[in-house]
């Protein structure tokens, strides 16, 4: 399992190295994201705390975690179609570049993400969650 200090640690690193991205939430629920996100603005990144599921057999067992990752900002629902589409080209590259330092981490053995399973990445578009915002969604195992 994650120490989520250390997790948490992570996503401060991301926040100050990926441009454009405002703040980072790591949360437990929908519902914690809402509330989180609230009185934000720009673009956040929202971090699911990491689940663990053991696998292994007794004396020989390892944890596999799981995340999702949103890349969001607050929609305009009376947008133009092409603001609504920069919206999303904005926090597709954002998505896009914190994938790629997930990758270079895991392909560096760098923790937490010595086991990532690149095949478990999954990058979906994401529209008015968590009370109104757009964006994309990783979900990924490690």
């Amino acid at each position: 399992m994650i120490e989520i200090k250390r997790f948490a640690s992570f996503l401060d690193e991301l926040k100050t190295d990926v441009q454009g991205l405002e703040d980072y939430h790591l949360v437990a629920v929908d519902t914690h994201a809402v509330n989180r996100l609230k009185s934000k603005t720009g673009v956040q990144l929202v971090a699911v705390i990491p689940n663990a599921q053991r696998s292994g057999r007794v004396g020989a067992s390892e944890d596999m975690n799981s995340s999702i990752f949103f890349v969001i900002e607050k929609a305009n629902p009376s947008a133009a179609r092409t603001a609504e589409i920069d919206q999303y080209d904005k926090t597709q590259q954002i998505i896009i570049e914190i994938r790629s330092i997930i990758e270079e981490a895991a392909e560096e053995g760098c923790w937490p993400f010595w086991r990532l399973e690149p095949g478990s990445i999954t990058i979906d578009p994401e529209y008015n969650i968590f009370g109104g915002w757009n964006g994309w969604s990783m979900q990924f195992t490690f």
